[in-house]
């Protein structure tokens, strides 16, 4: 059974991305292997793919979702048939330090329920499994802040993660949720995963402070400017400039949560835009295991289904297509990988 040929998406420098074909793992006494039927392309993924953060050799993929086919003689409360996700923060999986998703089969060493290997109910569809990943991710960033129903909050770049931050928003009952993004097409469904109010910068005949003080009211400063009543950001476009529109448009004591990653280095003036007005500004990367059970139970109440933000679907022998698609923003949204 082992010799079955497994096809698997790597990495092989800058832009070349293939499918190569290799012998299926093996499993271990303390493994699985899982039969992986759906994974989706990330912007680390691609942020991978214009650079060479990972080496030359990687097996890419960490949002995936798949069957258990075979289950170590050490590994308890895991079975063969078993639905699962994986957390792939635990053993570097598809990030360049472990074989990840894009693949048909895949091994995970040391599985543990619950920790790396984490089952999902059958009401879960593939393609909502695919997105439990990305959407811990949102709702990891959302959980640095103590959000109420009253908070006002704003979501810079209404891409993957920023559309997951929203839809995290909405299901801990945030009533003011503002999306900024260039685009109208993912404002609109920025909409319609729970946010109230929208801003596009490239068409709008004001500023943002205006806009946010229009919208949110003003709250006094140290130095008798008035500024946006605004509690907290969650900065996931990854555009320098939007960083410091982030800073500025917080009130006094207000929280910048930042989700995403830059091409280049930042340069701000600290005092007065972090110092003066006492911001915290944190950085949210990873996430617990704790935090992606509560994402699937989510999902699986109905709560929150990011499944309309998948704009283009392909077969693994596509993934080097696949990854243009979700690199040009003006095309997709969530490419998705079908598997098995």
């Amino acid at each position: 059974m082992n010799q079955e040929k497994n096809l698997q998406g790597v990495f092989h420098g800058v832009h070349d991305i293939r499918v190569d074909e290799s012998s299926r793992p093996k499993n271990t006494d303390d493994g699985v292997i899982i039969k992986v039927s759906k994974a989706g392309i990330c912007g680390s993924d691609i942020h991978f793919y214009h650079s060479e953060i990972v080496p030359p050799g990687s097996v890419l993929g960490h949002e995936f979702t798949g069957v258990i086919n075979e289950v170590g003689q050490n590994v308890k409360g895991l079975s063969p048939g078993m639905r699962v996700v994986v957390n792939p923060m635990v053993n570097g999986i598809g990030l360049g330090l472990k074989p990840g998703g894009f693949a048909n089969y895949i091994h995970v060493e040391n599985a543990a329920r619950n920790v790396n290997v984490i089952p999902i109910p059958e009401n879960i569809s593939k393609e909502q499994g695919a997105l439990i990943e990305p959407l811990t991710v949102g709702y990891a960033g959302v959980n640095l802040v103590a959000v109420k129903k009253e908070t006002n909050a704003i979501v810079f770049g209404a891409g993957t993660i920023g559309l997951a931050t929203i839809a995290s928003l909405a299901s801990k009952g945030v009533k003011t949720i503002i999306a900024s993004d260039v685009s109208d097409k993912r404002l609109e469904k920025a909409r319609e995963l729970g946010a109230t109010i929208t801003f596009n910068p490239s068409s709008a005949k004001m500023g943002l402070q205006d806009f946010l003080i229009e919208k949110l009211g003003s709250t006094p400063s140290l130095f008798g400017m008035e500024l946006p009543n605004l509690d907290a950001a969650f900065e996931c476009s990854g555009v320098p400039s939007v960083f410091i529109d982030a800073l500025n448009g917080l009130r006094i004591k207000g929280k910048l949560i930042i989700l995403a990653t830059y091409p280049q280095k930042i340069e701000i003036d600290i005092s007065h835009l972090v110092l003066q007005k006492a911001l915290t500004v944190q950085g949210s990367f990873a996430y617990t295991s704790e935090e992606m059970i509560q994402v699937i139970d989510l999902v699986s109440s109905g709560k929150v289904d990011l499944t309309s933000i998948v704009t283009h679907e392909y077969a693994l022998k596509e993934l080097p297509q696949a990854f243009e698609t979700q690199a040009d923003s003006q095309k997709s949204i969530k490419v998705l990988v079908a598997i098995s």
